[in-house]
């Protein structure tokens, strides 16, 4: 009976207290209207002694209303101080606010105004900031940016836009290298979506392909260089931070299709709304393409049996690329969803033993709607929970993780092989392996901001700690023959097991004095593995960054990242993908010190000198033989390099170039000659213009290109049977390329036309990587598109 009065007196207080809360939420929102409705017949001082009075009180959207109404107080009475202050407060709420068609533009400039001269991110340290006070060297890319290059992918984004990162091909993945690193997938960069991991945990890969629709992305936070201090694995040579869109942003329905040529298709529709203390925000987009198909003849073909064939470049078929989810805020809570799949069909072959080899890709056999590729599936779910309590401020998640894979791999088409475990021989054979993840996580942080300590300064102190388990529970395998003939299950493919990681991180931000910032901060991962050893990992940041004046900034910083070697590597029975299971991390210790220069606010200058050093890389050893592990640690690299962007953007023109150098200081085990590393360009440049040449209050008309210019690139053949001979040319070359694309997108009312060419003047040009030699990249190609947009 006792424990039933208790459970009884329970529930009545937590009823209470949700009753109490519940109409506490509803006095605030009453008491929000009424100084709205003040504002509304001219009763300004009224409308501003009640906002000040209940705005500490507020929270989540209905602290951004009112600081926004404030604002607007203040304009109508032309005290722009306060105006500024207002809008300053609303940014650090919501570093991501939009303007709407109901805010008046006044408003409107002074919000484009603070944003232009300041800003904000949130990525490169967990916190809301200015570029000019970011630790590391950022490349902030816009809505509007994206728009004007007709990207199609986040590697298109990349590439534009970020010094540094250049494409490089990969047998059955899209693919990008960072100061000449990469390996056989996309594993190197850490790829965010609002600050949740994308990357796969067996794998580490996360590929920047149409299984990521920029459509519903706001801006895009890049930080070049080591990150693992806050964010641990994979952060190695950068982190790629993609926003979303809120539901202001989009107030409404936009919903587009597309078509182009070699089978291009695409559709996307996204739905948003704000509400006093509710946001929500959904998107879905999908695309295909057969993609085109480059001749080859015999006397060109790669492996034992040449023949006149094809090569497959920019395929996505079968089951066609696809991106949906959804975010939703109410007061302190988020809460998001995506689910994502993307599969490029391979250029060539891509088994190792005969990677490059020609194959009809039509023929083979198509299993779960899937054709030949490395098809991944992604699901996430998070809830987040955010507050502030005077100096102190919380950050609370949780998510969980479900990432399946199937490498459908071919040897080629009468290509002859044995399977494992037999000796007969076959004849087109393929393997299929799939495989299945999980994680369970979560992330806690609290952030203490100190006030001055007297001449020592103020600043703030963040602490967290991240929890996660993983777990790899299904796995299947097959071998095939004839194109179409399943004739055995696949042997060993790859262990079950699970893995959990522990990581407690600091940081430190302090401010000496208004110009001089101190930021510094560690991470330490601890983690478990299948084989139950315990591996860990530091990885320190220490930035000094000096605000010279309001034009010139100045930065040093060094950091330490690391990416755990792949539980798909270590725990591998399969002789083509094994390594050891004591495999170490790799390792990226880091140098760079950059200036920005900003003359006047629509003009910006920023040069980086950056010295990488990284051991432990993952490499497949040429001699192993029989069971001996591929993949083993040892590969070493030293490079210096230099990076510079220049951008101008005035409200109906943006012009963006960058440069970068970079060269080889040394190394071992890793694919460079003398001061070259194979496959990537020691110089390279792109250029990206964007006008708004007619704008009118029913139709406006918006014209846009952007180039490339990739220097010469070693790409050397070492004993590779092409045309049936042995072909043996380390000095090969690939030459200098220049790429352009241009587009022209038109309104009328609610009605976009868009019309991009890609490769505007059809050139051919081939890209090596993790491949043999290098692959033939796709030709002239055009993309259109009919979108409508309906705001409420």
């Amino acid at each position: 009976m006792r424990r039933l009065i208790y459970i009884w007196a329970t529930i009545n207080i937590l009823i209470s207290g949700s009753l109490f809360a519940q109409q506490a939420e509803m006095d605030h929102r009453q008491r929000f209207a009424l100084a709205e409705s003040e504002y509304q017949i001219g009763h300004l001082d009224n409308a501003i002694d009640m906002l000040n009075r209940e705005v500490a009180t507020y929270s989540g959207t209905l602290k951004v209303s009112a600081y926004r109404l404030l604002a607007l107080c203040y304009l109508a009475q032309d005290d722009m101080e306060n105006a500024n202050q207002c809008v300053d407060l609303l940014l650090k709420e919501d570093p991501y606010y939009s303007i709407s068609f109901n805010d008046p533009e006044r408003f409107a400039e002074l919000i484009r105004n603070r944003k232009e001269g300041k800003t904000t991110l949130v990525t490169a340290s967990q916190q809301a900031e200015t570029v000019e006070e970011a630790p590391v060297p950022v490349t902030l890319i816009t809505e509007e940016m994206i728009e004007a290059i007709g990207a199609r992918t986040l590697k298109d984004v990349l590439i534009a836009y970020v010094p540094g990162i250049t494409s490089v091909e990969s047998p059955n993945e899209v693919n990008v290298a960072t100061h000449g690193v990469y390996s056989a997938g996309q594993e190197k960069i850490l790829i965010m979506l609002n600050g949740q991991r994308m990357n796969a945990r067996a794998t580490n890969k996360a590929a920047p392909d149409y299984s990521i629709s920029l459509d519903k992305v706001k801006q895009i936070e890049v930080l070049r260089g080591p990150a693992s201090s806050l964010y641990g694995n994979v952060a190695l040579m950068a982190v790629v931070n993609l926003i979303t869109k809120e539901g202001s942003d989009v107030n409404g329905v936009e919903a587009s299709v597309g078509f182009g040529n070699f089978g291009q298709k695409k559709g996307s529709l996204l739905v948003g709304k704000r509400f006093m203390d509710m946001d929500f925000m959904g998107w879905a987009s999908i695309y295909a393409s057969d993609g085109q198909k480059r001749f080859v003849s015999a006397q060109d073909a790669i492996g034992t049996n040449p023949h006149d064939g094809y090569a497959w470049t920019e395929g996505y078929n079968r089951l066609p690329s696809y991106d949906f989810g959804f975010t939703f805020k109410w007061r302190k809570i988020t809460l998001n969803f995506n689910q994502r799949y993307g599969k490029k069909i391979p250029t060539h072959a891509d088994v190792y033993s005969s990677m490059g080899a020609l194959y009809d890709y039509d023929k083979y056999l198509v299993t779960n709607g899937e054709g030949p590729g490395h098809g991944m599936s992604f699901t996430h779910a998070g809830i987040s929970y955010l507050n502030q309590f005077g100096n102190w401020s919380i950050d609370i998640n949780g998510y969980f993780d479900l990432n399946k894979s199937s490498l459908y791999s071919l040897i080629g088409d009468g290509v002859s092989g044995v399977a494992a475990g037999d000796t007969a021989t076959i004849y087109s054979p393929f393997q299929i392996m799939r495989w299945s993840e999980y994680s369970l996580g979560g992330t806690a942080l609290a952030n203490y901001t100190y006030p001055q300590l007297g001449i020592l300064g103020k600043g703030n102190l963040l602490v967290g700690m991240q929890l996660e388990y993983i777990r790899l529970y299904g796995k299947e395998g097959f071998i095939g023959s004839e194109y179409t003939n399943i004739i055995s299950s696949f042997p060993t493919p790859v262990q079950t097991g699970a893995e959990s990681t522990y990581s407690p991180f600091i940081q430190l931000k302090h401010y000496f004095n208004k110009r001089l910032i101190l930021n510094a901060g560690a991470r330490y991962d601890i983690k478990r593995r299948a084989n139950k050893n315990v591996v860990t990992s530091i990885s320190p940041r220490i930035s000094l960054i000096y605000l010279l004046n309001d034009k010139i900034n100045i930065k040093a910083n060094y950091g330490r990242s690391f990416v755990d070697a792949p539980y798909f590597y270590r725990y591998n029975g399969l002789p083509s993908y094994k390594g050891l299971e004591d495999m170490e991390s790799e390792y990226m210790e880091a140098f760079q010190a950059s200036i920005s220069y900003h003359p006047i606010p629509a003009l910006s200058y920023n040069s980086v000198f950056f010295y990488n050093n990284l051991t432990g890389l993952i490499y497949r050893d040429p001699t192993a033989t029989g069971n001996d592990p591929r993949y083993i640690n040892g590969g070493e690299l030293r490079t210096i390099g230099l990076e510079n962007t220049i951008q101008y953007h005035v409200p109906r023109f943006m012009a963006n170039f960058n440069l970068t150098y970079q060269n080889v200081l040394g190394g071992t085990n890793y694919s460079f000659s003398g001061h070259r590393i194979h496959n990537i360009p020691n110089w390279f440049m792109n250029l990206v213009l964007n006008g708004n040449v007619v704008k009118k209050s029913e139709h406006e008309l918006w014209l846009y290109a952007n180039a490339s210019l990739t220097g010469p690139q070693l790409s050397p053949i070492d004993h590779v049977m092409i045309g049936g001979e042995t072909v043996v040319d380390l000095e090969n070359q690939l030459p200098a390329i220049f790429i352009a694309n241009a587009g022209a997108r038109y309104r009328f009312k609610n009605i976009e036309l868009e019309l991009t060419f890609y490769n505007l003047f059809d050139k051919t040009y081939y890209q090596g990587g993790s491949t043999f030699v290098p692959y033939i990249q796709q030709g002239f190609s055009m993309l259109g598109t009919l979108r409508y947009i309906l705001r409420r």
